[in-house]
Formats: structure tokens, C-alpha cells, sequence
């Protein structure tokens, strides 16, 4: 029994080194996935910190580009407006001064047409009082001619 105790006793003696040894072995891989799991949450924070420094200098410069543009874009609306503003204020006034040449040519034709027709009327006029006076004398003269003759 002694023997039997002896082996039980180095059988148990190896199954404490066995598992101080397995222990020591987890312990050791334990550490060594820590220590690897630490480098990689550190590596994805790292790349996490430079994609999200990246994508905010991307965002921006997208910004920044877009807001150029939309300057741009409102600039060009601006001088477009104000060349249709002034293309319209140059037609309107183009005609108003058409418009004004016309009237002038129209007022000044009529005042032609309206002397015209005074001399006109002034001329009947007297064609009119020639003939009422050619007619009085006509027909003071067959009056004459029909009035009997009174002795003297």
C-alpha cells in the first residue's frame, strides 16, 4: 500500500505539475490573446480615427465645392438676370422711341392734313362768296332787266 500511495502520490504530483503546466500554458495563451485582441481593437480604433478624419476632411471639401459651386451657379443667374434686364430695359426703350418717332410723324402728318383742309375750307369759302356774289350781281341785273322802267 505504500506503493500504492507512493504512485498515487506521484500520480497526483504529475497531475499538479500537468496542471500547473496547462495553467501556466493558458495563462500564457490568455495573455497573448489579450495582448493580440488589444493590438487589434487598437488598429481598428486607429484606422476607425484616420477613415473618420478622412471622411470628414472628404466632407469637407465636398462641402466647400459644393458651396463654390452653388455660388457659381448663383452668380452666373445673377449676371444672366441682369443682361435679360437689361436686353428688356434696351428693347422697351428702343420702343418708346419708336413709338415717339411714329406719334411725331403721325401728329405731324395730321397737322399737315388739318392746314391742308384749312386752306381748303378758306378756298371753298371764297369760291362759295365768289358765286353768291356773281349771283347777286346776276340777279340784281335781270331784276333790272324785269322791273319796268319808270318814266322820268
Amino acid at each position: 500500500m505504500a506503493e500504492q500511495d507512493a504512485r498515487a502520490a506521484e500520480g497526483t504530483s504529475a497531475v499538479a505539475r500537468l496542471l500547473e503546466v496547462a495553467a501556466r500554458n493558458a495563462d500564457e495563451l490568455l495573455a497573448e490573446s489579450r495582448a493580440e485582441a488589444a493590438s487589434i481593437a487598437a488598429k481598428a480604433q486607429s484606422d476607425a480615427d484616420r477613415l473618420t478624419g478622412s471622411s470628414q476632411v472628404q466632407a469637407e471639401q465636398l462641402k466647400a465645392s459644393a458651396s463654390a459651386e452653388a455660388d457659381r451657379v448663383l452668380a452666373e443667374a445673377h449676371a444672366e438676370a441682369e443682361r435679360v434686364r437689361a436686353e428688356l430695359e434696351e428693347a422697351r426703350a428702343e420702343q418708346s422711341a419708336e413709338l415717339d418717332r411714329q406719334r411725331a410723324t403721325v401728329l405731324g402728318d395730321l397737322a399737315e392734313q388739318k392746314a391742308a383742309l384749312e386752306a381748303e375750307v378758306a378756298r371753298l369759302q371764297q369760291v362759295e362768296q365768289d358765286l353768291r356774289d356773281r349771283m347777286r350781281s346776276y340777279l340784281t341785273q335781270q331784276l333790272a332787266q324785269i322791273e319796268p322802267t319808270t318814266p322820268r
